[in-house]
């Protein structure tokens, strides 16, 4: 292959990981969104519940309805640390960080990088895609309905920037 043809073949890959660790860093921070507020819910439903339950109204009115709130009171504490939600979220935030920066790398060496040399722009991608393959050592997976939304919003160019729309600019 020519010096030319690895150079276009490794800036469209370049490009491919961009848009890959862009659907990915879009998912992961959906799903840190609904693990946050799932976490949220966890810490604020017992306290809620265990006060509903404790109400001489609620008592009175339905024993039944302040059991149940008891009984949540007591087992959503429980589903909190069994779920280890923060530990998960810790890792969300991390990889949903990790994949936004290599989103922007690989964007920058396909439009700057590709301009050098092969060996020069090679070299330079080389790290870019080890730190995409240690990030994705982490088999992180958030459910599917994620990625849908991730993709939706990708699509609906929620994440384009207002230089590119410029017809002005040159976009390579």
């Amino acid at each position: 292959m020519t010096a030319v043809t690895l150079t276009s073949a490794l800036q469209d890959e370049c490009f491919r990981q961009s848009e890959n660790c862009g659907y990915t860093s879009t998912t992961f921070t959906i799903w840190l969104r609904a693990l946050r507020w799932t976490r949220t819910v966890l810490w604020v439903a017992p306290v809620v519940c265990g006060a509903i339950a404790t109400a001489k109204i609620v008592a009175q009115t339905s024993p039944i309805s302040a059991a149940v709130f008891s009984l949540l009171a007591t087992v959503l504490p429980l589903a909190y640390r069994a779920t280890k939600i923060d530990r998960a979220i810790e890792d969300y935030e991390l990889l949903a960080g990790e994949f936004t920066n290599l989103r922007d790398r690989f964007r920058q060496a396909a439009r700057v990088s590709s301009q050098k040399p092969f060996p020069e722009f090679e070299a330079d991608v080389k790290p870019l895609i080890d730190r995409l393959e240690k990030a994705r050592r982490r088999s992180l997976a958030p459910p599917e309905w994620c990625f849908l939304l991730a993709r939706r919003k990708h699509k609906a160019k929620h994440y384009q920037h207002d230089h590119d729309e410029n017809p002005n600019n040159a976009t390579g």
